[in-house]
């Protein structure tokens, strides 16, 4: 059984990637941890306590992260866009009944990694400002996890946030920058790259979903009406682009890998018109050595296929 932690800005994407991982029988959920993202990370904590429910499987403690970002100021607008107000589509969801543990997320995140060396994977679907402390509390904690899948980037592709860079990264370019050098273990990228064109689930696919009956994919679809709205005026398509999903169908099963580029990896931290973007030294021009491979192709029936059966 593989064990992972979810480390999340919880907007509806990520609800939906939670859900998928709870309802994996190969892999248990230790714990999730929250980060501001998508939304503040009091709200981050709130959405992802009632993912957890809306999964109807078990319920794996819940830490509550950090609220800002290492150096760049906050700003939730261009989220919100996608999200809605509440990060879960503003549909009028009850609050949920369970509560997160009082121990800050980066403190768990550093005693439990120490406690299970080379036991836990993890994946982030936000930026990744809780990582970045771990690397600056404790030193070589990060290099005992067994690898880090991340919703990240978004490949050889343009940004979805700016025309370089990616939500993810852009939220944190400095975090992200910080763990690509100091983490030490194992990284895999899956960038945004990866849930637009033969990746969107499309106007067919989401009906399909909503024709299962299911109460869960109701509810995964449902969060996600806002995203139906702006892709038909984005990509023409009146569709979903699960970005944390598809991260997550990758971690949960990497066979759908197709290609990828293991390469030297850096985040543009200066503040000009690639600020957030991810460099992929693909080429090996820098002459340093790989910390990360980037995900450019996966197989998008078994993707399509992970999620569905996750959420059904």
């Amino acid at each position: 059984m593989r064990r992972i932690i979810i480390d999340t800005d919880t907007g509806t994407d990520d609800a939906v990637a939670i859900i998928m991982a709870l309802r994996d029988p190969d892999v248990k959920v230790e714990a999730i941890t929250t980060v501001q993202g998508n939304v503040s990370v009091d709200r981050a904590t709130v959405n992802a306590l009632m993912s957890i429910e809306a999964a109807e499987t078990y319920q794996p403690p819940v830490y509550k992260g950090f609220a800002l970002p290492i150096v760049k100021e906050v700003d939730l607008s261009l989220n919100l866009l996608g999200h809605g107000e509440d990060g879960m589509g503003d549909i009028g969801l009850p609050p949920p009944k369970i509560k997160a543990e009082d121990e800050h997320a980066v403190d768990f995140l550093i005693r439990y990694i120490e406690e299970n060396p080379y036991e836990l994977e993890i994946v982030t679907i936000g930026p990744v400002t809780n990582l970045a402390w771990v690397c600056h509390r404790s030193p070589g904690t990060l290099s005992k996890v067994k690898k880090i899948y991340m919703m990240m980037g978004s490949g050889l592709w343009p940004g979805n946030t700016t025309p370089l860079a990616e939500g993810n990264a852009h939220m944190d370019p400095e975090a992200l920058d910080i763990v690509f050098r100091y983490a030490g273990c194992d990284i895999v990228l899956i960038g945004y790259d990866l849930c637009i064109h033969e990746y969107i689930f499309d106007e067919k696919d989401v009906a399909a979903l909503y024709a299962t009956g299911s109460k869960r994919a109701k509810f995964c679809c449902d969060i996600g009406h806002i995203l139906i709205d702006l892709n038909m005026e984005r990509f023409g398509v009146a569709g979903i682009d699960w970005a944390d999903p598809a991260a997550m169908a990758v971690a949960l099963d990497p066979g759908m890998i197709e290609q990828s580029i293991e390469a030297y990896h850096r985040c543009d931290t200066n503040k000009g018109l690639s600020y957030g973007a991810v460099a992929i030294d693909w080429q090996k021009l820098s002459g340093k050595k790989p910390n990360a491979v980037t995900v450019t192709k996966i197989d998008a029936a078994r993707m399509k296929k992970c999620v569905i059966d996750r959420i059904v």
